[in-house]
């Protein structure tokens, strides 16, 4: 399980960083995001909030990139037929893992399933 200080609410973890600000301890954005176990995106709102004084190169975290959309997956046509293969020129079902088949031609009709 995390440590508590990773597992807090907003309010919570906002709570615990004002007791961790006003210790003395030096704040970066860099180090309220391992403490409190938030990306630098957050860390730079939590702080910003507090009123904690940030230098300028800080200010990288101020605003989210924009997400980047991912191109939907191509779909699959459906699984692939392996079972007929060419013989001799000829198209052959084989059946299953066994070296028995039998030729397009030879089939016949029995009903709606041809044999």
């Amino acid at each position: 399980m995390q440590p508590r200080r990773h597992r807090m609410r907003k309010q919570q973890r906002r709570d615990s960083a004002r007791e961790w600000i006003g210790s003395g301890a030096t704040i970066t954005v860099k180090s309220y995001a391992k403490r409190y176990g938030v990306d630098r995106y957050t860390a730079y709102d939590d702080l910003t909030a507090l009123g904690v004084t940030l230098p300028a190169s800080a200010g990288l975290w101020a605003q989210r990139p924009p997400s980047i959309r991912r191109p939907a997956a191509e779909r699959d046509a459906g699984p692939v037929d392996n079972s007929w293969i060419m013989l001799d020129g000829r198209p052959f079902f084989v059946a299953g893992f066994t070296p028995y088949g039998i030729y397009e031609d030879e089939m016949q009709p029995c009903g709606d399933v041809w044999f």
